[in-house]
């Protein structure tokens, strides 16, 4: 790698980096539950939900279980996996981290879904040698940081960059050079182009495109025919040529709210079975605005009647809060001054706005009927610190239930 002249391998083109995160939300599983980590798991639900895997881990994979199938089909494949329900708060603040390291590499990064995003390294790699040891050195924060593999693809532009990340999959990293594209695309399966269905595959067969290549040298005027407006677009993207801006998102996103929410299967004003289901939610809540590196000034209840009629009640806080404590505690004073227990509850919802980020680990107490808050947040940090190391249902506040 030494001898080689990247300044010349690259001149005059842009350097695009694609990352896309290996089997995501079954790998998260896998890293905050040890436990997971070489057996097979799908997420998505049970087997007994009419729900589709979301996705599967790569031991699931060898059985033949793929994103989009019936969960009753993935568990006929593959009877000892482990099914997990999805869990968006998770994935999304892993998602965060990962984006904030690529922030670290380029300003100029442009996040696509919750496990994959572009990054414009054009010049950028210079610091770290070549393109190559840019890419490795990211590949290796993310694992450090999180235990997590992910796949790179690094060409001249958008399209090309894509197909390389995923085409040596999982922990791949494929550098398509500008003077290599015709010759990477061309042998591929027509199928294999980025926006190429199965459907537009069946077609392009008919009149003998059975390679990218043979797309690239297609007649213009027949394949307008037969797509439209599309038809030369396939000509330009299976040359190699697509754009190659990446549309910088400087702003970090910063969610507005952060809550969770229950249906009861039956519908209820038990109280111990309310206030449980309200401790349960109050301390999920807490774990995620703790995880955003957040806190909130307010926290909002939120009730469905019987009659499918909604009601929102909230109260906003002197100070800024994260622990358990004070939700549930607002929570709590909200369902008894709104006298919600003198009819049946069919859903109930805690969640926590006005968020910022946390500036110092240890604020002042500026709630007075909430004093030992900084013991609260110890005992929350244990239980986080628990919780990272054995999964998220390892361990409960006492009196906590979900129904």
């Amino acid at each position: 790698m030494g001898g080689i002249d990247h300044q010349k391998v690259w001149a005059g083109s842009r350097v695009i980096l694609h990352i896309d995160m290996d089997a995501f939300f079954a790998a998260v599983e896998q890293s905050i539950n040890p436990g997971l980590k070489g057996r097979p798991v799908i997420v998505g639900g049970t087997p007994e939900s009419r729900g589709v895997v979301s996705t599967c881990s790569y031991e699931a994979r060898n059985y033949g279980v793929h994103s989009a199938m019936p969960m009753k089909q993935a568990q006929r494949l593959c009877p000892e996996a482990v099914f997990i329900d999805t869990s968006g708060g998770k994935y999304s603040y892993l998602s965060t981290r990962i984006l904030n390291i690529l922030r670290q590499y380029s300003p100029y990064v442009e996040p696509v879904s919750i496990d994959e995003a572009f990054a414009d390294i054009t010049g950028i790699w210079k610091r770290y040698r070549s393109p190559q040891l840019t890419a490795e050195s990211i590949k290796r924060d993310i694992f450090e940081r999180h235990g997590l593999t992910s796949s790179i693809g690094i060409a001249p532009n958008r399209l090309v960059a894509k197909m390389a990340s995923s085409s040596n999959k999982p922990d791949g990293l494929v550098i398509i050079p500008p003077e290599e594209v015709r010759q990477y695309l061309w042998v591929q399966p027509v199928g294999h182009l980025w926006g190429v269905g199965p459907k537009s595959v069946k077609e392009l067969n008919k009149i003998g495109i059975i390679t990218i290549g043979d797309l690239a040298t297609a007649s213009e005027k027949r394949l307008k025919d037969m797509f439209g407006i599309m038809g030369p677009g396939l000509i330009k993207m299976a040359n190699g040529q697509g754009a190659d801006q990446v549309r910088a998102s400087h702003i970090e996103y910063e969610a507005r709210s952060i809550g969770h929410e229950h249906t009861f299967d039956k519908n209820t004003n038990d109280p111990d079975r309310v206030l449980g289901l309200l401790l349960y939610l109050s301390d999920r809540v807490s774990r995620r605005l703790r995880q955003s590196g957040c806190e909130a000034r307010t926290v909002t209840l939120k009730v469905r009647k019987p009659d499918f009629k909604l009601v929102t009640r909230a109260v906003t806080a002197l100070g800024y809060f994260d622990t358990e404590k004070v939700i549930y505690t607002s929570a709590k004073n909200l369902l008894n001054k709104n006298r919600v227990l003198e009819q049946p509850v069919r859903l109930l919802g805690v969640s926590v706005s006005h968020l910022r980020k946390r500036a110092i680990p240890h604020y002042d107490d500026l709630l007075s009927e909430y004093g030992d808050q900084n013991r609260s947040r110890r005992i929350d940090e244990l239980l986080d610190s628990l919780r990272n190391r054995h999964g998220e249902e390892s361990i409960f506040i006492a009196g906590s239930r979900i129904f």
